[in-house]
């Protein structure tokens, strides 16, 4: 009879001499699922899995971020080292801890995954860290410390796009010594951006998009491009904008699609309430079912999550969230769900803040909500507002 220890060498060379094409396709699977984290722990069960999976292209810059881009995940809490991440797609969450978060100041993170960080130590340099690979991309500028409302990062060159408190769009890239600023008076100030597609695009306050598009750099050039163009895509047509143009806009992508998202002033009944952008034709197309998606959208950030995998979340319904100002101050703020097939509306209530004065625990759709209306404030920013005695407790943009 064979000892323990031959019988389970004998299993582990059963699973290392996995034909190359099972083990690839299992790779390829985790990749599809954007199961980042799962498929670096597969490729260090040995020599021949990772001869057999995608590893960085040859002589590519492992501190690139871009290599294995998460695109999938949400980073839904940050404290000291400790991230929770959840797979829109897949329902999946993760908490794990990164230790190298604690040489950095923690700025943010972009829809998709990837982390903002500012260096600790005088200039603070940017950085953008990919939290799966442990990759980190440098940047010369030092990130503002005004208040960050969306962030989003492209490739081709790699650029970190932030939207400020105060309706400001900035860029830039890792040869950039300083940031480029996008501004436009009220009401044409973008009131939102998102990443899609390699691009990022900007809502206003009159639904009207604007795309970011790099501008092609000669090969060599170090100058940092100019990546903003003027509106691509008009507002609505004027037979709505009479009822609309006091309501807002959103973007958010979802199911492989650009969408944008209509809440009318007082939440009027208008139809459609949601639109396929389409870019190529520079179109909005309307949109009567978004099947078992739920949108999350505020006036911070949008998420779209696949239903069927969230228990209480209710599929083809766009949740609103938006806080309530009362003389100046923000009171609880209001959650309400829209569905896209009957117009049923229904009014939530959940508290500012990290919602400490709701019950524990939370519902799903409250966590959601809280991630797409919390402000990004930096660890340094809200260091030097402790030194100084102010209170950032209302951390919500004044609309």
């Amino acid at each position: 009879m064979p000892s323990t220890l031959s019988t389970q060498k004998r299993a582990c060379n059963d699973w290392t001499s996995l034909p190359f094409n099972v083990v690839g396709s299992l790779g390829e699977r985790l990749l599809a699922a954007d199961d980042i984290d799962c498929y670096m722990a597969f490729r260090a069960v040995c020599e021949d899995w990772r001869s057999a999976t995608k590893d960085y292209p040859e002589k590519a810059d492992y501190t690139d971020p871009t290599c294995f881009q998460p695109g999938k995940w949400a980073l839904l809490d940050q404290q000291d080292d400790l991230v929770t991440l959840v797979n829109v797609d897949t329902g999946r969450f993760l908490c794990k801890s990164i230790p190298i978060l604690r040489k950095y100041f923690f700025v943010g993170a972009t829809g998709g995954g990837l982390i903002l960080l500012r260096e600790s130590m005088e200039p603070h340099h940017a950085r953008v860290l990919n939290p799966f690979t442990g990759s980190i991309a440098y940047f010369k500028v030092s990130i503002p410390v005004v208040g960050l409302m969306a962030i989003a990062v492209t490739t081709g060159p790699l650029m970190i796009f932030v939207s400020t408190e105060i309706g400001d769009i900035m860029w830039v890239d890792q040869n950039s010594e300083c940031f480029k600023r996008f501004s436009l008076t009220y009401p044409n100030q973008p009131t939102c951006i998102t990443s899609f597609t390699s691009n990022v695009y900007a809502t206003d306050r009159l639904g009207s998009i604007f795309s970011m598009i790099v501008a092609d750099v000669a090969a060599g050039e170090q100058k940092a491009p100019s990546a903003l163009t003027s509106s691509a895509i008009p507002s609505l047509d004027t037979g709505h904008l009479a009822l609309i143009r006091s309501g807002r806009y959103y973007l958010v992508e979802s199911g492989g699609d650009l969408l944008l998202v209509t809440r009318p002033s007082h939440m009027i009944p208008v139809h459609p309430v949601v639109h396929r952008v389409d870019i190529k034709e520079k179109i909005l197309e309307p949109v009567i079912n978004i099947g078992n998606h739920a949108i999350f959208v505020s006036p911070i950030r949008c998420l779209s999550v696949d239903a069927d995998k969230f228990q209480g979340i209710k599929g083809g319904c766009v949740y609103f969230v938006e806080p309530i100002l009362t003389r100046g101050n923000y009171v609880p703020s209001t959650m309400i769900t829209f569905s896209i097939a009957d117009g049923w509306q229904g009014l939530h209530m959940f508290e500012q803040g990290t919602l400490e004065g709701c019950f524990r625990p939370l519902t799903l759709a409250q966590v959601f909500a809280d991630y797409c209306r919390t402000t990004h404030h930096s660890e340094l920013h809200q260091m030097i507002s402790s030194e100084w005695d102010w209170n950032f407790s209302d951390n919500e943009p004044d609309e």
